[in-house]
């Protein structure tokens, strides 16, 4: 059975290892191939390939290493993608590179392809040898370089034509395409065609785009127009920053606490944003109140939580306040103010050191108590008797240092005869520590005159009968 165990334990652990080490490739094609040949204006497709999830940068540059094309970095979910477009300048060679990143760990792949635009050194319109594609400027750009998701972008293309007088320049309703990727996918929205006249600028589209709900990030739109003349293309780069929301809850905290006793109050940061966010929670306290941080920092998962726990400890005895306040990216994410209550550590103990005699009735007696602070704090204690039929003193202050005794007598009076019980109760600032019991008995007491008649009649009945006696 063990062996069965152990065996399983090592096949899983390979099995991950297996997992984890698993390679990443990303490769990238124009059909039908690599070092194919094509011309100017020509349409073409390729394919891109990615084992994992990834995020992908591709571009075009020429044999000296300068790029002239960039279709930004753009997340690639696993699997074959294709791509077209229309074959534009340089006329020579082309090289089309990638740069994938896996996203489960980071691994980095690179891949190229190679293939030719042909064909001379410059690029002109059919029938117009004085008309030259290069001398024509196509330009995109947003209004807004940074969003966040439900914000709208407007894309302006605005061209100008350089050409010779006798080369005006239409562009097609159609032909020009906008590739916005993950924000909106592919759209076209040039209706209907535009001339722009040789030394003109002008502005061909307008296309205003609402932006999706997508992550934070960097985000390239692709601009691009071609026909049986001129091939172009331009990009722009929007940052895409997803607005931070977030909560804070008590889940716990002492609302009443010694003086000199740690408190902590327990709470959750919620992240309620689609992206991690980090959260500041402040913390102020009123005086007498020690803090151990006045401040605590989290990052936490985008829909996540994290506890953290806020220590204090009063001082001072009293009713005090503490403030806190949460915020992220100077933000503010809410706010809360507790109410501690901070009391002094209050004990004593208290026993009978000298009980009280018997006596008569209407006779005085004592009892001698001793209380004991076995606390940290110097106390005043309040001593109370309770009893029927009996007059006591009570003791309304009594010092006592910490960690010290003191004695203290009280005088009882019973005004009944019989067996008294009498309650000895010991309080500090309103709280009961302790009491003891003691009792004692009140005898009834003869008057004087009544004794002497006694004795009288006693003495008189002594000498009838000596007298008696004597005579006979």
């Amino acid at each position: 059975m063990k062996k069965i165990v152990v065996f399983t334990l090592v096949f899983l652990l390979v099995g991950a290892a297996a997992i984890t080490s698993q390679p990443f490739t990303a490769t990238v094609v124009i059909f039908p191939g690599c070092g194919s040949q094509f011309m100017y204006g020509q349409k073409a497709c390729g394919e891109l390939y990615v084992s994992d999830d990834a995020w992908v940068t591709r571009w075009v540059e020429d044999q000296y290493g300068n790029t002239w094309y960039h279709w930004g970095t753009r997340y690639y979910t696993a699997g074959t993608h294709t791509f077209c477009g229309y074959m534009g300048l340089p006329i020579g060679l082309h090289i089309m590179k990638i740069h994938a990143v896996r996203v489960s760990d980071g691994a980095i792949v690179e891949d190229q392809c190679q293939y030719t635009v042909c064909c001379g050194y410059s690029v002109w319109i059919p029938d117009r040898p004085m008309c030259n594609c290069e001398d024509v400027i196509f330009t995109a750009e947003v209004d807004r370089t940074q969003v966040t998701p439900g914000d709208y972008v407007t894309v302006t293309v605005t061209v100008t034509n350089n050409m010779a007088p006798d080369c005006r320049k239409k562009f097609d309703a159609g032909h020009l395409e906008i590739d916005w990727g993950i924000l909106g996918g592919d759209t076209s929205p040039l209706e209907k065609d535009i001339s722009v006249h040789p030394g003109e600028t002008r502005t061909i589209l307008e296309e205003r785009h609402l932006m999706p709900p997508v992550s934070e990030g960097d985000y390239n739109v692709v601009i691009f127009y071609s026909d049986s003349e001129c091939t172009w293309i331009d990009y722009a780069t929007i940052s895409v920053v997803l607005p931070t929301a977030g909560s804070f809850e008590i889940v716990s905290y002492p609302d009443v606490i010694n003086m000199g006793e740690r408190g902590r109050i327990r709470l959750l940061i919620r992240n309620q944003s689609q992206k991690d966010a980090e959260f500041t929670l402040s913390v102020n306290a009123s005086p007498g109140v020690y803090l151990a941080r006045t401040g605590y920092t989290v990052t936490v998962p985008r829909q996540g939580y994290k506890e953290i726990n806020v220590e204090f400890r009063p001082e001072e005895a009293g009713l005090f306040t503490i403030e806190l306040a949460l915020t992220s990216e100077g933000e503010p994410m809410g706010t809360a103010s507790l109410l501690v209550r901070a009391e002094k550590p209050l004990s004593g103990s208290i026993e009978i050191v000298s009980p009280p005699q018997n006596v008569a009735v209407n006779e005085s007696t004592s009892v001698v108590l001793r209380v004991t602070n076995p606390g940290e704090y110097d106390t005043v204690y309040q001593i109370s008797a309770v009893g029927i039929d009996v007059q006591t003193s009570a003791i309304p202050e009594l010092y006592v240092p910490k960690s010290q005794s003191r004695d203290a007598e009280i005088f009882i009076t019973p005004t009944q005869e019989g067996v008294h019980q009498i309650e000895f109760r010991l309080e500090a600032e309103g709280q009961l520590m302790g009491s003891k019991s003691v009792s004692f008995e009140a005898e009834k007491e003869f008057p004087l005159f009544v004794g002497g008649a006694v004795i009288i009649g006693v003495l008189a009945v002594i000498m009838v009968v000596y007298l008696v006696l004597r005579r006979h």
